[in-house]
């Protein structure tokens, strides 16, 4: 396997996600994502973490598969690996075994899918996969293909993906097909299970929604809605943009089970047309 060079190991680091983030305010709301008992409860089952976690690491990012609404998305997140040069590698490597962060996104892949090799040169990634790790009807590979394309297209050095599976060449050269949705909403931070010390939340991620608004909500374990307020993106949908938003509550005295909304709204009727719900621990 041919590994990248450190050069473009670098540019694999996320940059810091920046936008104009909005007032954050206190208090209830009419509306929301999911039903705050059944949110709380779900924090509560996520293990507390540090924010930082030890040693060198990279960010990388990893679309898996999210369904909401009826609706199918490649909902792109970040996940931490330790430092590397085979970033390419590292980043299938979460593609194909790591665990989604979000809750309700699947891998694209079946259990048992392995990575055989990945080799970058002149601007092509070959990727060479197990014979099982893709359907035999060609039509269900679409949605794992350029969840691997869009998982490789992350790094300058790839303008393009072919495919092997089992020893034989499957599909490519594939670039990006616009014609697979990204999510509406996708956090960078705060991680799940993230500890949030102090009184003051901020919310990364990139979004593609309208007037590049994102809602966010912070709920107590009770349910109760603690802090909301706004993060703008860069760019209004159909574009997509960073975005950054912070939200001030009083932080209970122990450390909490908190639920973090962020959230699109229609805006003809109000109604949630895409949420995310990330458990997040508060306390001083």
């Amino acid at each position: 396997m041919r590994r990248l060079t450190a050069g473009l190991a670098g540019l694999a680091v996320l940059a810091a996600l920046a936008a104009c983030a909005g007032p954050a305010r206190r208090g209830p709301a009419a509306g929301g994502p999911a039903a705050p008992s059944t949110a709380a409860a779900r924090a509560a089952q996520v293990k507390q973490r540090a924010a930082q976690l030890s040693g060198r690491q990279l960010n990388l990012a990893v679309y898996y598969l999210r369904t909401y609404k009826g609706r199918r998305y490649l909902a792109p997140e970040w996940h931490p690996v330790p430092y590397t040069r085979a970033v390419a590698a590292a980043a299938l490597g979460e593609l194909l075994d790591g665990q989604p962060l979000c809750r309700g996104s699947r891998r694209p892949f079946p259990a048992g899918a392995r990575l055989r090799g990945v080799r970058v040169e002149a601007g092509t990634a070959t990727v060479d996969l197990s014979g099982s790790a893709l359907p035999a009807r060609s039509g269900a590979r679409r949605w794992p293909l350029q969840a691997l394309v869009h998982t490789l297209a992350q790094f300058p050095a790839v303008h393009r993906v072919v495919v092997r599976a089992g020893g034989k060449a499957v599909a490519g050269p594939l670039t990006r097909d616009p014609g697979l949705p990204l999510a509406p909403i996708a956090l960078a931070a705060p991680a799940p299970g993230s500890l949030v010390k102090g009184g003051r939340l901020v919310v990364r991620g990139e979004a593609s929604v309208y007037e590049g608004t994102v809602g966010l909500r912070l709920r107590d374990d009770r349910g109760q809605v603690m802090a909301q307020g706004h993060g703008t993106a860069a760019r209004g949908a159909p574009g997509r943009g960073p975005f950054s938003g912070s939200l001030s509550f009083t932080a209970p005295a122990t450390s909490h089970p908190w639920t973090l909304e962020a959230f699109e709204v229609s805006p003809e009727d109000g109604a949630v047309v895409y949420a995310l719900e990330v458990p997040v621990w508060v306390g001083r």
